[in-house]
């Protein structure tokens, strides 16, 4: 193995490393929600989780994508220049954290305003009623201490700074564990939006100690300084319309369940989908911070973007296939483990979800290529179509239950590979690699081979 596929695996093994200690740690905070909360707590949280994010993204216009790109790019160019020109191209990366902190901030703010204004027409959308108008204010401050969170997360993604982002990750489900379980055992179900707050804090502070620490706070609000951001605010304008529409999709499938069903329907639907794309989605962990970086360095040199793009699915390849298979085997055992048996409904729409999984493995790779070179239609042409046919959850559940749910899922995200691949193959010349042919056909065969005995 030459030292490109060891570089991969070994960060994409250490993110999964701290991934499954973050999920041994959130075992025991699921597992005390699930008891705590039950069904219907879960569904509460869900809603109020996906509704923080979904203003948390429109709001802070992308910028902790488009952000890593112009961090990144500055550490590329300072990492191969010579003594002499070092200084100059560090005063950029300077530049660009400054930059990036500075409209976070502001943009925090603009998060938590918008959250108070929209509470009415969030409560009449996700309930049906306006009883819930003023959960939706008290929300407000959660909603800027992500986007503040996320903001120096990019930064840290942008310098490179692996090991301070697996010790911040830890960290932050550790505090998740410490924060909010006491919340749910005192107060219960009315307990759900105070521990959203709590975490949301917590994570904030952990995550601005350790980006401090990588580099020095620095601000600069003036209008000349401010508008230097107009192209990263461009690419993250994109990046935001598509996230928006994506978290709106969701937010829309758990208000169409919560009123044609009821908030157990929503925790069961979420509870299957978080543990397909938390638990069995321990390899795209290290995706966002290690590789999208590494792209950015050598978008624009064809070879290069080439192989680091092949490489990098020829490791979700051989990295998933084996673990989703273990994953749907043991599925039976590890929801009560992992939550409560009230939940064993989830099983049979978990495992054909975990075979979509595999899909989102080769996807990914791809579906970070525009974003990299600043090709801010084809990514919101990918992410758009990505968001519009999760509506068929809609349809699935309404004829097949979670089961009929759970292929929707499943097709989905065939759907958004094969659109990935086109993409790839006729807009940047990608020419992908028997290994990648061979490994996409057989892990499909072996996965659904492994559905369909453990269904029997």
């Amino acid at each position: 193995m030459n030292a490109a596929y060891k570089n991969i695996l070994k960060v994409t093994t250490l993110f999964g490393g701290v991934q499954g200690l973050n999920i041994l740690l959130n075992l025991l905070r699921t597992k005390f929600v699930a008891i705590l909360l039950g069904p219907e707590g879960v569904g509460l949280n869900s809603i109020y989780n996906e509704t923080r994010e979904l203003v948390h993204s429109t709001t802070n216009l992308g910028l902790d994508v488009s952000g890593v790109r112009g961090i990144s790019q500055a550490f590329e160019q300072y990492t191969i220049a010579d003594d002499t020109e070092k200084y100059y191209y560090w005063t950029k990366v300077c530049e660009q954290v400054t930059l990036l902190r500075s409209w976070v901030l502001l943009l925090s703010l603009f998060g938590m305003l918008t959250c108070i204004v929209l509470s009415t027409p969030l409560s009449l959308f996700t309930f049906g009623d306006y009883t819930h108008v003023w959960q939706f204010v008290i929300l407000s401050p959660a909603v800027a201490f992500s986007t503040i969170t996320c903001g120096e997360m990019a930064v840290m993604k942008g310098l490179r700074s692996i090991k301070s982002l697996a010790k911040v990750s830890v960290i932050n489900v550790v505090f998740a564990l410490i924060t909010t379980i006491p919340i749910y055992y005192f107060l219960g179900i009315d307990g759900v939006l105070p521990g959203l707050l709590a975490f949301t804090f917590a994570t904030m502070l952990i995550t601005l100690t350790f980006g401090f620490k990588e580099h020095p706070l620095s601000l600069a609000f003036s209008r000349k300084k401010l508008t230097a951001g107009k192209l990263m605010l461009g690419i993250g304008t994109v990046v935001v319309v598509t996230e928006g529409i994506s978290h709106l999709v969701i937010l829309g499938i758990q208000s169409y369940l919560n009123n044609v069903a009821s908030l157990h329907a929503v925790g069961l639907y979420n509870a299957a989908y978080t543990m397909t794309m938390t638990y069995a989605g321990m390899v795209f962990a290290s995706m966002a911070t290690d590789y999208f970086p590494r792209l950015t360095g050598v978008i624009r040199d064809k070879v290069l973007r080439t192989e680091t793009v092949i490489r990098q699915i020829e490791v979700n390849i051989m990295l998933t296939v084996p673990m989703l298979m273990l994953f749907i085997i043991l599925l039976p055992y590890l929801v009560p483990l992992l939550l409560d048996s009230k939940f064993n409904d989830i099983v049979p729409m978990t495992q054909i979800v975990a075979v979509g999984l595999f899909f989102r493995a080769i996807m990914l790779p791809n579906n970070y290529m525009p974003l990299a070179a600043g090709d801010s239609r084809v990514y919101f042409l990918l992410n758009l179509v990505g968001a519009l046919d999760m509506i068929a959850v809609i349809p699935g559940y309404m004829y097949g239950g979670l089961i009929g749910a759970g292929i929707a899922l499943t097709l989905q995200n065939l759907l958004d590979m094969l659109l990935s691949l086109v993409v790839a193959r006729i807009i940047y010349k990608t020419r992908f690699s028997r290994r990648v042919i061979i490994g996409t056909v057989g892990g499909t065969l072996l996965l659904l081979s492994t559905y369909f005995i453990v269904s029997i």
